[in-house]
């Protein structure tokens, strides 16, 4: 694209905003190379790749990218075996390391957003390894400065200098305070002069202080002595600074050596990290001009809707619905001076220019732009002193390349097209300059003063007019663009208001040909209606925008409601589990003191058991206990029933017999206790054994519907576990718990495989909720 036509378009200036809002060099460098892109398939991605940018910008908020300098030509030096000084050290551990973030916060956005898919692809150049971060973070502060654990031998160095050091601070200060000293001093301090410490001595005493003469004052009463005490400590001082210089000359060389190593993996860094920031700069810059991402055509087409000029202040540009293509692909925008054509020249150019960069457009979505080949204007004084070209023959010198050049592909952008010259010549040869256009079918948009030109377009195919509107009554442009249009001179009109003689605009009408009258009369006419038109469908567009705004609206309530519900019902299912784990807890707790009285050979009596319920039953607030009793449907219960005990956190028991009206001695494991019946839920009913032909009568009246395996082994468990089914079965149990608790689950598997192949057991499964959940194994038995 013609340089020249970027910087009469004013999209050098575009480019300028986007390059300060860079935050690296590497994205400022490619930020200054931004023109339109060559082929088609490269808009759609540079558009796509901005939109996500826009998203990640809109989403993250602030971006932390690293902010340094230019760091190539180190990266470069380090290449070539050079020292890299420690700023240049500081500055790639910094950029590699918050690149490293920036790639882990793309990835981590596109798992959560599916928008996001070329960005991401970022993320292995973004990478350099951390160990090179982490060793210069080891050996520089945040000020680049080399840290004393860079080396061990730098440690006892700067160890050994500050000792020195502070010996001659000593010495000076004893001298200092010696009376033997003070009385030829000119003042009592220690002063440096080169590096080496002095006393500031009167001249006249200079033979009383032993030591070397470093400077004399300007007025030459004071004389600066190291005194003879310190000389030697201050040349071993030296001698330790050198050493230290070396060292770091050791570290920085040893730093450099790892920066050459990762050379290319920096290299990419940079050229990933300057399209992430170009792209982030983009976003940045659509925010500011509340841009919207444009539609790219393959045809020749401009549709832009709302269209704002990005370089006029928002607050007082006017928008533009500007088209080209389709049923016409030339354009004549007539008006009066300073009414806006140009302008509307401009904004459509540059919107072409921009669109085809890869930036967003100040319009409403829905904006769509063609892909052009390449963009020629006409704009502008191009008057020439140097080749003594007149203004006329400048334009000429410009209309003739751009003819030669251009094709149908190319937007050509005219600006008073003919003008500078007779005006009947000069509309005749717009006339012949558009008419070779139309017939090479070449988009073509043009402003012009001429009449001709107004009715050329009004009767030629392929050609529509547009008009600037201008108001009589202020006398001042709208700068609103009127499609379809012609635009009027309005010169009587302006002349009247501004107070000319109503009998000189008379004379002037009457001396205008009858059919220019008629045709400014039409003119007049369509733009009242035209005016009338597009006041209603402003009006009509605005109550859609309301209704628009209602509908996101309630979607946006809708959405909010529903993430509030959610909220509510995650909290609600937090707390519940955090009340179940307090129950649990508490009942691990009682079954450890119960288990530990069954050891003991201790039997609980009837009030500690109600302790023990009262115990649980703080667990859960009683209202919570009574809502649910009272929600429950009453069911009749019977011994032999398996029923939840609320108080105890749903604990499964077996009802054994009916104490009273309302209350039941139950079993839980091994333990009974008395409930009262709102305290219990049904689970399962009692199994109903059809009575067989011969009675089985019950060997023992100790078998439990469970067994306790806890703590003991495999092998042991299955033994007891073969002698208890045989007495189970022999007692008439229909089903049976197995309790072997959660631990490793090994005892839990090695019961399981048992029980496949036993031949009591009909089928077994794992305990739910409320039976004691993978803890215990329920065995139906045959």
């Amino acid at each position: 694209m013609n340089e020249k036509v970027l910087r009469v378009l004013e999209f050098d200036k575009i480019r300028e905003r986007v390059v300060a809002l860079c935050a690296t060099p590497y994205g400022s460098e490619l930020a200054l190379q931004l023109a339109p892109l060559s082929t088609f398939e490269e808009v759609n991605h540079a558009l796509d790749l901005a939109e996500e940018g826009e998203f990640f910008y809109r989403i993250s908020g602030s971006i932390d990218l690293p902010v340094t300098h230019d760091l190539r030509p180190a990266v470069h030096v380090a290449q070539l075996g050079g020292v890299l000084s420690p700023r240049d050290l500081a500055g790639l551990a910094i950029t590699s390391k918050k690149s490293r973030q920036l790639a882990r916060q793309l990835v981590n956005l596109a798992e959560n957003h599916e928008q996001l898919t070329i960005l991401p692809g970022y993320d292995e150049a973004l990478h350099v390894p951390r160990e090179f971060d982490e060793e210069v973070e080891n050996c520089l502060d945040e000020n680049a400065e080399i840290l004393d654990r860079a080396s061990a031998t730098l440690r006892e160095i700067r160890s050994e200098i500050r000792s020195v050091q502070s010996r001659v601070k000593r010495t000076l200060e004893e001298m200092l305070r010696s009376p033997s000293v003070m009385r030829y001093l000119q003042e009592s301090i220690v002063t440096l002069r080169g590096d080496r410490y002095c006393l500031a001595v009167r001249a006249d005493s200079q033979g009383q202080i032993r030591g070397v003469v470093h400077d004399v004052s300007a007025s030459g009463a004071t004389v600066f002595i190291e005194p003879e005490r310190v000389v030697q400590l201050s040349n071993k001082l030296r001698q330790l600074e050198s050493e230290e210089k070396k060292e770091i000359e050791k570290i920085l060389i040893r730093l450099s050596g790892m920066a050459a190593i990762y050379a290319e993996q920096f290299q990419a860094l940079f050229a990933a990290l300057a399209v992430v920031d170009l792209t982030l700069a983009k976003a940045r810059h659509a925010h500011a001009i509340r841009g919207t991402k444009p539609l790219i055509a393959k045809d020749s087409v401009v549709k832009i809707r709302a269209g704002r000029h990005p370089l006029i202040d928002k607050d007082r540009v006017v928008p533009l619905d500007i088209r080209l293509g389709g049923e016409f692909h030339q354009l004549v925008i007539t008006g009066p001076n300073t009414g806006g054509k140009t302008v509307a020249l401009k904004t459509l150019g540059l919107f072409v220019l921009m669109a085809l960069t890869g930036l967003y457009l100040p319009a409403v979505e829905g904006t769509e732009i063609g892909f052009f080949h390449s963009v020629h204007a006409d704009i502008g004084d191009e008057q020439s002193i140097e080749q003594s070209l007149s203004t006329f023959s400048s334009h000429m010198v410009n209309i003739i390349r751009i003819l030669k050049e251009a094709d149908d592909k190319s937007l050509l952008l005219f600006d008073e097209l003919g003008a500078g010259t007779d005006p009947t010549e000069g509309a005749a040869l717009a006339m012949a300059i558009l008419d070779d256009l139309r017939v090479r079918r070449i988009p073509t948009v043009a402003t012009t003063h001429y009449s001709e030109l107004k009715a050329y377009a009004f009767t030629t195919p392929g050609t529509m007019n547009a008009s600037v509107e201008f108001d009589v009554e202020t006398l001042a442009p709208t700068y609103r663009l009127l499609m379809g249009v012609p635009g009027r001179s309005n010169a009587f009109a302006i002349a009247g208001r501004l107070g000319l003689d109503a009998r000189l605009i008379e004379a002037a009408s009457a001396k205008i040909e009858s059919h220019d009258a008629r045709v400014e009369d039409l003119i007049s006419q369509l733009q009242l209606n035209v005016s009338v038109t597009q006041k209603e469908a402003n009006e009509l567009a605005r109550e859609r925008a309301l209704a628009e705004q209602l509908r996101d609206e309630l979607h946006r309530r809708k959405l909010q409601d529903e993430a509030e519900e959610v909220a509510r019902k995650r909290k609600a299912m937090e707390d519940m589990r955090a009340s179940v784990r307090k129950v649990e807890r508490e009942l691990e707790t009682l079954l450890s003191e119960l288990r530990e009285a069954k050891a003991h050979g201790k039997k609980l009596k009837d009030h500690e058991l109600t302790e023990i319920r009262k115990r649980v039953e703080g667990l859960l607030p009683a209202s919570d206990l009574k809502r649910s009793a009272h929600r429950r449907e009453r069911v009749p219960l019977h011994a032999g029933d398996e029923a939840r005990v609320l108080s105890l956190g749903g604990q499964t028991a077996t009802l054994l017999d009916r104490i009273g009206k309302d209350e039941w001695s139950v079993a839980i494991g091994s333990m009974k206790m008395k409930v009262t019946e709102a305290e219990l839920e049904l689970v399962r009913k009692a199994h109903k054994v059809p009575k067989p032909v011969a009675m089985i009568k019950r060997t023992s009246t100790d078998i439990k519907p469970e067994i306790d395996l806890r703590g003991v082994t495999v092998d042991e468990a299955l033994r007891e576990v073969d002698q208890y089914l045989d007495r189970a079965v022999m007692s008439g149990y229909p089903q049976v718990t197995l309790i072997h608790g959660k631990g490793t689950g090994a005892l839990r598997r090695g019961i399981m495989e048992y029980l496949r192949n036993h031949p009591h057991v009909k089928a077994a499964r794992a305990g739910v909720e409320g039976e004691g959940g993978n803890g215990v194994t329920v065995v139906e038995l045959k």
